[in-house]
């Protein structure tokens, strides 16, 4: 586990730049990037690997998320603890879908509490204990959380749908 890294952003760059502000409010990256980086002696060892887990560790929204290779070259801003699960050992989805439960992230509210931006200390993090299940269940596990984002996205959209529906008929009837 490391923190992520800090440097201003620029408009244009080599490497994504990752920010709590590219994820939405279910903490699922947002195709929308507007910090870049450049490749440098500092920022090399700090650039994601495919699987890795960023967590976020201050702020009010603490949430996990799986970096897939297929969005480009990025790196995590500071505001990111970036782990690197031991595949033999532990599902990175089911990670993911473990620290984005309401349990963990109950818990996690209480580590952070009592400062005006909360902020969970890395030797905190690395004291949390998840259980691990076989491989085989994790992966099913990780799969239904998987699934349950999907419901989340469509019924968002349908939300949006019925709203902008809404409006075209009220429009309609003021004209």
């Amino acid at each position: 586990m490391q923190f992520g890294f800090y440097e201003k952003p620029k408009e244009e760059g080599e490497l994504l730049y990752l920010q709590a502000k590219n994820f939405n409010s279910y903490g699922l990256f947002e195709d929308r990037i507007d910090g870049w980086i450049d490749i440098s002696e500092k920022s090399k060892s700090h650039i994601l690997e495919d699987g890795d887990i960023l967590f976020v560790g201050k702020g009010m929204r603490n949430f996990a998320w799986k970096y897939s290779a297929d969005i480009g070259k990025a790196i995590a801003s500071s505001i990111f603890y970036v782990i690197k699960p031991k595949s033999e050992l532990v599902d990175a989805d089911y990670l993911v879908a473990i620290f984005n439960s309401s349990k963990y992230q109950s818990f996690f509210q209480t580590l952070g509490a009592g400062s005006s931006i909360p902020s969970i200390r890395k030797n905190e993090l690395e004291a949390v204990e998840i259980p691990l299940p076989p491989l085989e269940i994790q992966k099913k596990i990780a799969d239904l959380s998987l699934l349950h984002q999907k419901q989340l996205l469509l019924t968002e959209k349908l939300i949006e749908e019925k709203n902008k529906l809404f409006q075209a008929v009220i429009n309609d009837i003021l004209k």
